[in-house]
């Protein structure tokens, strides 16, 4: 049975890498990584949530939402010299918008919250990327990607992804009371993946 699993997991992945060469020579996703090339190190960035959701699972991606361990001061000062113009939408949360032509990137250094009041949080930052892992709503949307098209998967999201399991990270009741917004989010995916089969903890 656990080998059944794997086994699906694994084509499940190779399908999907089979499209990374598609998604990375998108002309300003190319253009975007040159520039982070040029003054860090693949390391330091991982792309996370929507994209790649939605790139695991061969769908059009809309929006692109990039992790990283530079802090908003350097990825500014980065970029300076460059054709990226840098919006600071989100300071404050860690996020800047990088735009590159007609495309928009949001970019947000890991973090983790120190309080919340059920819709906005204050957060300090990190350079671990599990622990920014935990603040996040569901396992598939805490998959990171790194600009080589490994996956990072603390959470096991993938499978989630595979079987069209939303489920929350760690305590359902912990993650909505961090973010209201997150009871319709459920509901959105589990209608879009056709889930209805929810836990009794969660239904809760």
């Amino acid at each position: 049975m656990i080998l059944s699993i794997w086994i699906k997991l694994i084509e499940f992945l190779t399908k999907s890498k089979a499209n990374f060469q598609k998604f990375i020579s998108n002309n300003e996703i190319r253009q975007l990584l040159e520039s982070f090339n040029s003054f860090s190190n693949e390391a330091e960035i991982r792309f996370v949530g929507g994209c790649v959701r939605k790139y695991l699972l061969n769908q059009k991606i809309d929006d692109i939402d990039i992790a990283t361990v530079l802090q908003p001061e350097e990825i500014i000062k980065k970029f300076e010299k460059t054709n990226v113009k840098v919006k600071k939408t989100g300071i404050e949360h860690g996020t800047l918008t990088l735009v590159l032509e007609k495309q928009h990137f949001e970019i947000t250094t890991l973090r983790k919250d120190v309080s919340t009041d059920g819709r906005h949080a204050s957060v300090v930052f990190t350079n671990d990327w599990e622990e920014d892992s935990q603040r996040r709503d569901f396992t598939f949307n805490a998959i990171y990607m790194s600009v080589k098209g490994k996956i990072f998967d603390p959470h096991l999201g993938v499978h989630d992804l595979k079987n069209k399991i939303v489920k929350f990270i760690g305590d359902p009741d912990q993650r909505i009371k961090e973010d209201y917004l997150r009871i319709l989010r459920f509901l959105r995916f589990s209608i879009e993946y056709s889930n209805f089969d929810f836990s009794k903890e969660t239904l809760r």
